[in-house]
């Protein structure tokens, strides 16, 4: 009997190192959090008579965060401690080992906290940066394995800000960096460039000229000890830097056994408070545990569904390769095998490919893998926040998801040249558009840019007419700043209200099939474009939060002419709605066709 087929969705899906939870007792080093301030001397009282020994150090005190390092001597059980501190009345949230994974999760409230604010970040120095040149710079371009960074529409960042946190400062100085803050270390180590060039992928290197995906951005550097035995540092790291006004967090440094409870609240703080309220992106690679899961000859290339990289708040992101299919590299044997972990978590891919090297002499090339890929998806981010301030993080990542580019099937030479066929599992990907392997599919700049550049290119996008987007785009900036404001801010309305986006598209979809066909404007009636445009903008006012209010009333008195002409006669009325035709057909240009 012959085996059933395997699904188009299966892979070998086993994590090629398990980090167990821990349940029992535990190594001394513990963290506290509290629902409220308490100070440390509390703390101390409370422990005393049961752990003579205790000492406690706050760490990160601010609403609705207050975190504290507990030292007691010898082995705990969590529960016992915490109990202690609960008998003396304290408001503790949890106790937790900052030396072993911990699976439980403990909601963190942030709908009363106050939003966190850029704290005295310096706009970049000015610097002559110029993009990379030869075979390692296809990252930026228009091919199939580039992000398509054309800067009349993408911009290059400017004002946004870049929090990448590594365990090494080595070239840091060739930076220009904004500062670099260390976390739970003592001096910065300079022992390889890791963190470096995440930074200079994503931003640029002021030393060398090297301008990255946004070189607009300002970028610090937050240092954590390398992972080990202290689960607190990088939790603390994000949340520092989300603090700090860091519009993206980048951790592309080893997190495997990492996950607890801190993860999860520096997670929540930083997407729920960061960015002013709007959120933070935190950034991962998939990384690349290749070894063979136990019971098996093979390398499994899975995300852990226990990893930080997992936690759905994130963005986990793979490598793509030159080609713009998953990124495979040729071993001493000349096979080509996978260089990332695969799974459901992995949300989109960006090139990981060989990179221009943004140190030493012009030609160079280095792996970027998954963590230079994260790195150029963190510059993605802040050319789309830069493009539109006021989204959500919801939104930017609902307009990335849309706009991601399906990855090619594999090539015959691919297929062919495996060390193993079963690399390149699974075959298909689900109606959603999402496979294990490239998320939702690689990074657009250009397209994600223009879909917040203002509401028709957001319904343009949507449609799939990426070239008409790119003639509206430039026509709304052609009208002048104000404009271009409104504009932008509307079309971030449309990523965050679903019946907004259908109405503006509607729109376009219905100026699309008059454009070139006067008689099916006059077969609509005089007073029906109006009333829509009329009806939109005050859907939009409607749906505006209290921060949009302003430009809610703006599009008000916009539209307000519009109003008078339908109560005033139908002239005025249609020489309107014929310049708004007008209008877009300047921009359209559209194919000679035959008449309807």
């Amino acid at each position: 009997m012959s085996a059933a087929p395997r699904p188009p969705w299966d892979f070998g899906y086993a994590p090629a190192t398990r980090h167990p939870f821990v349940f029992g007792a535990v190594p001394g080093s513990l963290a506290l959090a509290t629902t409220a301030s308490v100070s440390p001397a509390q703390l101390v009282a409370a422990l005393t008579p049961r752990f003579p020994d205790a000492t406690v150090v706050a760490v990160f005190d601010r609403a609705p965060l207050h975190w504290f390092e507990l030292k007691l001597s010898g082995e705990v059980r969590v529960a016992e401690v915490e109990a202690c501190l609960r008998a003396a009345g304290l408001p503790v949230r949890y106790v937790v080992s900052t030396r072993l994974p911990d699976a439980r999760v403990f909601p963190l409230a942030t709908s009363a906290a106050s939003p966190c604010r850029p704290n005295d970040w310096r706009p970049p120095t000015a610097r002559t940066l110029t993009a990379p040149e030869g075979p390692g710079a296809y990252f930026l371009d228009d091919g199939p394995g580039g992000l398509r960074i054309d800067r009349a529409h993408v911009g290059a960042g400017r004002g946004t800000r870049l929090a990448v946190i590594d365990n090494d400062a080595a070239e840091s100085e060739l930076l220009g960096l904004d500062a670099e803050v260390r976390v739970r270390v003592e001096r910065s180590p300079h022992a390889h460039f890791h963190g470096a060039l995440m930074v200079a992928w994503a931003v640029g290197a002021a030393a060398t000229g090297f301008a990255g995906v946004a070189p607009e951005a300002s970028a610090r550097l937050y240092l954590v000890p390398k992972a080990g035995d202290d689960l607190l540092a990088l939790p603390l790291a994000v949340v520092r830097a989300a603090e700090d006004g860091a519009d993206v967090i980048l951790c592309p440094t080893y997190v495997e056994g990492t996950t607890s409870p801190l993860w999860s609240d520096a997670i929540a703080f930083a997407t729920a408070l960061g960015r002013g309220g709007r959120g933070a992106a935190v950034v991962l690679p998939t990384g690349r545990d290749a070894s063979s899961p136990e019971g098996s000859v093979r390398a499994s290339w899975t995300v852990a569904w226990g990893s930080p990289a997992a936690d759905p708040r994130v963005f986990c992101v793979g490598p793509s390769g030159r080609g713009g299919g998953w990124f495979l590299w040729r071993d001493a044997d000349r096979k080509l095998r996978p260089f990332a972990n695969r799974g459901p978590s992995v949300r989109w891919l960006a090139p990981g490919d060989d990179l221009a090297m943004p140190f030493g002499p012009a030609g160079r090339t280095v792996h970027a893998e998954s963590s230079g890929a994260s790195a150029l998806a963190a510059g993605v981010l802040l050319l789309v926040f830069a493009r539109s301030p006021a989204v959500s993080l919801a939104a930017v990542a609902r307009v990335l998801d849309r706009t991601a580019r399906p990855v090619p099937p594999p090539t015959e030479e691919e297929r062919t040249q495996l060390a193993s066929a079963s690399d390149l599992l699974p075959v298909g990907r689900d109606a959603d558009g999402h496979d294990p392997k490239q998320g939702y599919g690689r990074l657009d700049a250009r397209r994600a840019c223009l879909m917040l550049h203002d509401p028709l290119s957001f319904a343009l996008i949507s449609m799939g007419e990426e070239a008409v987007a790119a003639r509206v785009a430039t026509a709304v900036d052609a009208l002048g700043e104000a404009w271009s404001e409104l504009a932008c801010w509307l079309a971030a309305c449309c990523a965050e209200k679903p019946e907004l986006a259908h109405g503006v598209t509607a729109l376009a979809r219905h100026l699309r099939l008059v454009v070139d066909a006067p008689s099916r404007v006059d077969a609509h009636g005089v007073g029906a474009l109006a009333r829509q445009l009329v009806l939109l903008a005050h859907l939009a006012a409607g749906l505006a939060t209290v921060e949009g209010r302003p430009w809610a009333e703006r599009l008000l008195a916009a539209v307000a002419p519009l109003d008078d002409a339908m109560a005033h006669g139908e002239a005025t009325t249609r020489a309107m709605e014929r310049e708004v035709t007008a209008w877009f057909r300047g921009v359209w240009a559209p194919a000679p066709r035959d008449p309807p």
